[in-house]
């Protein structure tokens, strides 16, 4: 799998598109040059320069974008332009046609999102982990996961959405991969992206994971800027979290893909 581009408005640089790569003019060491069949996916975070041409370029090589900001917020997705239908729309429509079939869905989905509650209460509770069954409720998970947040609750949106942001990446692209249609969600039926967001909901928990363990290994570090009563994350924060995801990609990967199987095969048992 190739890697992910991050650009961020803390560092000073330029970005251009030269030939199959991007090209970094950095403002005080050399330049950098970035070959495209490394790059599987992009992260812009805030105002950084670079050429509309960098964002062609990405989109031409099937290289999908997320725009965000230091607080978390997503702002964009940039996917290339195609007129023709995935190939797999045809077969997806099959969790649609009933309400069997979309209840069937719903089922598998907050399944696999127990199973990962579970093991994260498991490391969380190890004292306590016999006690953690499939009655555990979703619930009583908030009300647990509440004892590892911080005091500001909108330090936990920030980290929490910017990760959110970082597992979208690699959700888009194994979507991409598998030819289907990423609108054709089932919990998140009418929205935009639906089936990114259907996907995002089962796999939380390592979302959740990830920023608990942000907050518990950096609880005497600022990594937060304010400014007129707003947060955002500065630039050692935007590291650590990054720096994080990089080391669990592997883990987010190999979910995504069972995940994925398992979709596939629930697919196929339907259209039978």
């Amino acid at each position: 799998m190739g890697r992910t581009l991050y650009l961020t408005e803390t560092d000073q640089f330029k970005a251009k598109a030269d030939g199959p790569s991007i090209l970094i003019n950095w403002s005080n060491r050399s330049d950098q040059r970035i070959p495209l069949r490394l790059i599987s996916r992009c992260i812009i975070v805030g105002n950084v320069q670079l050429e509309s041409a960098v964002i062609s370029l990405l989109a031409s090589h099937n290289i999908p974008i997320i725009f965000t900001n230091a607080s978390g917020y997503e702002l964009a997705i940039a996917l290339p332009y195609n007129h023709r239908l995935p190939r797999r729309w045809k077969e997806q429509r099959i969790f649609m046609e009933t309400k069997k079939n979309r209840e069937r869905f719903i089922r598998w989905a907050k399944l696999k999102r127990m199973n990962l509650q579970l093991n994260l209460l498991k490391k969380l509770f190890p004292k306590k982990s016999y006690q953690f069954n499939r009655d555990i409720g979703e619930g009583n998970y908030q009300e647990l996961l509440s004892f590892f947040k911080p005091k500001e609750e909108i330090k936990w949106k920030i980290v929490k959405g910017f990760i959110e942001n970082l597992f979208r990446t690699i959700i888009i692209e194994k979507l991409n991969q598998s030819g289907l249609n990423l609108d054709a969600g089932i919990i998140h039926r009418y929205n935009n992206f639906g089936l990114l967001l259907d996907f995002g909901y089962i796999l939380e928990p390592l979302i959740d994971e990830q920023a608990i363990q942000f907050f518990k290994h950096s609880r005497d570090v600022s990594l937060f800027d304010k400014k007129e009563r707003i947060f955002s994350l500065n630039k050692e924060g935007l590291k650590e979290v990054i720096h994080r995801f990089e080391n669990k990609k592997e883990l987010i990967e190999e979910t995504m893909e069972n995940a994925l199987d398992e979709y596939f095969q629930l697919m196929r048992e339907l259209i039978k």
